[in-house]
């Protein structure tokens, strides 16, 4: 069970550093809008209520006949760290366009990316 925590604590770290890569992108980039920063917050949501459904599968899914034989809350954190590690590569190269090597940006398509 505490596996599962510590999972969940990773993952919430991705989002919330998202966040705040985002927000500062905003800022630096003087581009603050409440319509991104909403939407931000809504994926945000999304992703915990799906670390909520991968875990309630994996510790009870047996009691309703869920056996699947796979534990579903790795599969959906990898997703999601996934997400956020292009989105904080992608917040990075926005305030600081020489912070992320140029290979690692070509790997998430970021070249020319200044603002956005």
């Amino acid at each position: 069970m505490k596996e599962y925590f510590i999972m969940i604590l990773v993952a919430l770290s991705f989002n919330v550093l998202d966040l705040i890569t985002g927000f500062i992108s905003a800022v630096y980039n003087k581009n603050i809008m409440s319509s991104k920063l909403r939407d931000g917050l809504f994926k945000k949501v999304g992703f915990i209520i799906c670390y909520i459904l991968g875990f309630m599968v994996d510790t009870e899914g047996q009691l309703i006949g869920l056996n699947l034989g796979v534990k579903i809350l790795p599969i959906i954190i990898v997703g999601a760290v996934l997400t956020e590690i292009a989105s904080l590569v992608e917040n990075i190269t926005k305030i600081n366009s020489n912070a992320i090597p140029d290979k690692i940006k070509e790997i998430f398509n970021l070249t020319n990316t200044k603002e956005g």
